[in-house]
């Protein structure tokens, strides 16, 4: 059964901007549950009822549905007057900060206007470091290709001189962490709503390094699966943190928007390389294992630069029969386990019947005809758990399809165990915040490249037989192997009884099933 996604309220005073213009604002308005939620986690009854209140920023506050909220709940607790000299907030677009400002005035007319300011964060130094108790917001998301558009070269390379973070094609909202980690009093928290690529993306890292070190993560919750940001592709996590070095055995509570029960999760354990959220399944400590990355050569298929080119080259079935110096044209759709089912293709928003790509065409290099051409094993780049098949035929790779060759190892053992449930689970939990709505993961070369593979020893004939027997059912697979299949894998991971329950219950929820829908590319 699917998943009932949670209806939020529309967020109040929402400005009605153009997708174009939202995209270029990064502005995803908050809803008030989110609002409420954040600042339940972040306002501590003791912290509210003491002498003095909380100094509480919102740097990024639009319409101002985070301090309306903080508001009302001072205001009850201590009172109109100290609770309007400890709301601020801050916004670039002097729209909202006008709505914002109305709004409080209409529940406080003495509320000081001057406290919300029409400047951006990032640039103003008006602000002085460690003088606000609270911070909580939904900082813009612009990533590095759109902030172009709108900032020079200049005012980019400032930002980068400016914030450690500033790396590599970063995004804006981990610039946004750093700032409330420097405006934030010691002890004082922060709650806020960011996309999940914060967790896993290669630009994030130096953010992960900065919180790891520097703060106490409190509380992580999965948005994924809820749609918090109606008409967006945006897949978010509620991130709670407190300015101050982490304690030895201190445990974050994890747990998915939709669940009561949160899972710990220990701070001191976690790697900036990538944040993994799942209890950890330590494969490589037990047995000998090497990354897939060294032991076959991993591709992308179509660039996403190239893409639209290579659509105008596309022939379909119904006006050209391939001959030679053609091959069939897949997409991740086509990908099942063990199988590639041809024909029926959406690409690029054109539905082709059965579509062949010429090899010899200018735009593929004479690398990418020989990946083509070539045998290899092909991998959904879009699908609910891991989807492997051997082609031995030759196809041509769309966008996000990814392909395995050049082989160290029989390819149909590699083929065996990316099907397999332990390696889909090892997938879909070391990379759960590159999850998107649905259970889908977005599946990238960079995580491929780190999967386990299980290198038997030459000297230990039991293991080479379980390696065998993998290759040989995987070359001939009918869907009644996969029971032997996972139960060799199993064996040769040497995974306990209560791991094993684990795996199976990853599948028992309906979460990593693949789908027959076609996914387009």
């Amino acid at each position: 059964m699917a998943r009932r996604l949670q209806q939020f309220s529309p967020a109040a005073c929402q400005p009605r901007l153009s997708r174009a213009e939202q995209k270029r604002l990064g502005a995803f308005y908050t809803p008030l549950e989110i609002a409420r939620l954040i600042l339940e986690l972040v306002l501590r009854p003791q912290c509210i009822a003491a002498a003095s209140p909380p100094r509480i920023l919102d740097p990024a506050c639009g319409a101002g549905e985070f301090l309306v909220e903080a508001y009302h709940r001072l205001a009850a607790a201590t009172g109109h007057s100290a609770a309007r000299q400890a709301i601020f907030g801050i916004d670039i677009d002097p729209a909202a900060v006008a709505t914002a400002r109305s709004r409080l005035q209409a529940i406080d007319d003495l509320f000081p206007a001057h406290h919300i300011a029409c400047c951006d964060v990032l640039t103003d130094e008006s602000s002085s470091s460690a003088s606000f108790d609270v911070i909580v917001g939904n900082p813009p998301y612009i990533n590095i290709r759109e902030l172009a558009k709108s900032h020079s070269e200049r005012e980019i390379a400032a930002l980068r001189r400016r914030f450690p973070t500033a790396r590599g094609n970063f995004d804006l909202y981990v610039l946004f962490i750093e700032r409330a980690i420097e405006l934030l009093r010691p002890g004082g928290r922060c709650g806020l709503i960011v996309p999940n690529k914060w967790a896993t993306l290669d630009y994030a890292r130096p953010c992960r390094e900065l919180l790891l070190d520097q703060t106490t993560i409190e509380h992580i919750i999965d948005f994924s699966d809820s749609r918090a940001f109606a008409d967006a592709s945006i897949y978010p996590h509620v991130l709670v943190f407190r300015k101050e070095s982490v304690e030895k055995n201190h445990f974050i509570h994890v747990r998915a928007f939709d669940q009561h029960d949160s899972h710990p999760v220990r701070q001191d354990q976690l790697s900036p390389a990538a944040v993994h959220l799942a209890a950890p399944l330590d494969i490589e400590a037990r047995r000998s294992t090497e990354p897939l990355g060294q032991i076959a050569t991993l591709s992308c298929g179509t660039a996403g630069y190239t893409a639209a080119r290579i659509a105008r080259r596309l022939v379909d079935a119904r006006e050209s029969h391939a001959n030679k110096n053609t091959a069939d044209f897949i997409t991740s759709g086509n990908i099942d386990r063990y199988a590639i089912r041809l024909g029926n293709v959406r690409y690029l928003k054109h539905d082709y019947t059965r579509p062949h790509l010429p090899l010899d065409i200018s735009e593929l290099t004479a690398m990418k005809r020989r990946l083509f051409a070539g045998q290899k094993i092909v991998i959904a780049g879009m699908s609910r758990r891991l989807e492997a098949a051997w082609d031995g035929r030759g196809h041509a790779l769309g966008v996000q399809v990814f392909a395995a060759s050049q082989f160290h190892v029989d390819p149909h053992y590699l083929l065996a165990l990316l099907n397999s449930k332990l390696l889909a689970y090892l997938f879909a939990t070391r990379f759960a915040a590159k999850r998107l709505g649905g259970g889908y993961l977005a599946i990238n070369k960079g995580q491929l490249a780190q999967l386990p593979v299980c290198i038997a020893s030459p000297a230990d004939q039991k293991e080479r037989r379980m390696q065998d027997r993998l290759s040989q059912v995987a070359a001939n697979w009918r869907p009644t192997a996969d029971a032997e299949i996972d139960s060799i894998v199993y064996r040769l991971y040497r995974l306990t009884a209560a791991e094993i329950t684990r795996v199976e219950a990853h599948f028992t929820d309906g979460s990593a099933v693949p789908t027959d829908a076609r996914r387009a590319a």
